[in-house]
């Protein structure tokens, strides 16, 4: 192992086998880098009262190379650019005493030597964590329990705080816009009233709000969510797109609302996460230049597009179970029955069968 090196984490889960590091991961490592130089200058000032001028001037951290194992990015030490093998002795302490806060279970106590005030660095560090991947900040030691994972680091955030941020991904409906404070409320497809912040690359797409009673958008973020991980705000926007086709999200969106026995007592209502999913194939196959459909929730749970004509009938139901799409249609004029079955991904000859029997 090089002898300069200053620690190497490793980064675990699907995302990480290619042992390459995504860019939204290198920013949890400069969070971790200002949180290492912040920490040593606490030290220094708890044993000096000061912080002498010139102090780990220069000081960062750098990725040498990116090891097998996962994804286990070597981090050495550097001083106005040049490696160095002694940093300041509060830097390594301050390493340490990270790892101790991290590997702090659920029940013990954290390290009085930690200030209150630096624990919302984890708001930051494991951010671009998702489900089931986890940093294990000394991967080589025995006991290891320097593993942070997204639970775990909502809990550092909050043991000196009531909010924690993660990223969010979602969609809604503009319900609000202040063009002068950039600030919005965004109706979520949850029907939850968020606040969101935006900067000037976003406003271009956004004024359409203005003159626009239900702009449909999708954004990624920062989202700030209370002890009950319910989400307060939107601090920050990373990515905004003006959703396609937002009368027919909103039509499917009505369905979240439905519980079971909707049906006079009966009646299975739609999964969230099938809605989820149906939104989004529905922003990017369907055909601008098609008729809206009704939108119908079935018996079972699955959800019928219908177009009715005084002579004809066509029904596109997406069957979330079989993962397919079956098309019934009558057209009382001909006479004539179709019965079809798609793939469920398989929207595009869905749709065109769907414009050819309507155009009969």
């Amino acid at each position: 192992m090089n002898q300069s090196l200053f620690i190497q984490p490793r980064f675990v889960g699907p995302r990480f086998e290619g042992h390459t590091l995504p860019l939204s991961a290198a920013r949890d490592l400069a969070a971790y880098e200002e949180l290492v130089l912040e920490l040593a200058k606490h030290l220094v000032r708890q044993r000096h009262g000061r912080v002498k001028k010139g102090f780990a001037q220069g000081f960062s951290l750098h990725i040498e190379r990116i090891d097998d194992g996962s994804a286990m990015p070597a981090l050495v030490a550097m001083m106005l650019g040049v490696l160095i093998t002694e940093p300041p002795p509060e830097i390594f302490e301050a390493k340490d005493l990270i790892n101790e806060v991290i590997a702090t279970e659920e029940g013990e106590s954290f390290p009085a030597d930690f200030p209150k005030e630096f624990y919302s660095y984890f708001n930051r560090i494991g951010r671009s964590l998702e489900a089931g991947e986890s940093i294990e900040w000394l991967p080589h030691s025995t006991t290891n329990k320097t593993v942070l994972t997204p639970v775990k680091r909502k809990r550092l955030v909050l043991a000196q705080r009531e909010t924690y941020e993660a990223e969010v991904d979602m969609a809604g409906f503009i319900d609000s816009l202040d063009a002068k404070r950039k600030t919005g409320t965004l109706d979520s497809l949850e029907n939850q009233i968020v606040t969101f912040n935006f900067d000037d690359r976003f406003f271009a797409d956004l004024k359409e709000a203005l003159g626009n009673a239900r702009l449909a958008v999708s954004l990624k973020g920062i989202g700030v969510f209370d002890l009950n991980d319910r989400l307060t705000g939107i601090p920050e926007i990373a990515h905004l797109e003006v959703v396609a086709n937002p009368e027919m999200v909103d039509r499917i969106a009505t369905l979240y609302e439905l519980k079971d026995g909707w049906l006079e007592g009966g009646g299975v209502a739609p999964v969230p996460e099938n809605l989820d999913w149906l939104i989004g194939e529905i922003i990017r196959e369907f055909p601008p230049d098609l008729e809206y459909p009704s939108v119908v929730p079935t018996e079972e749970g699955n959800i019928v597009f219908e177009w009715i004509r005084p002579h004809t009938r066509i029904e596109l139901e997406v069957n979330f179970s079989e993962q397919q799409l079956e098309i019934y249609a009558t057209n009382l004029k001909t006479n004539d029955f179709v019965e079809e079955t798609h793939p469920q991904t398989d929207w595009a000859d869905a749709f065109a069968k769907a414009s050819q029997l309507l155009d009969r």
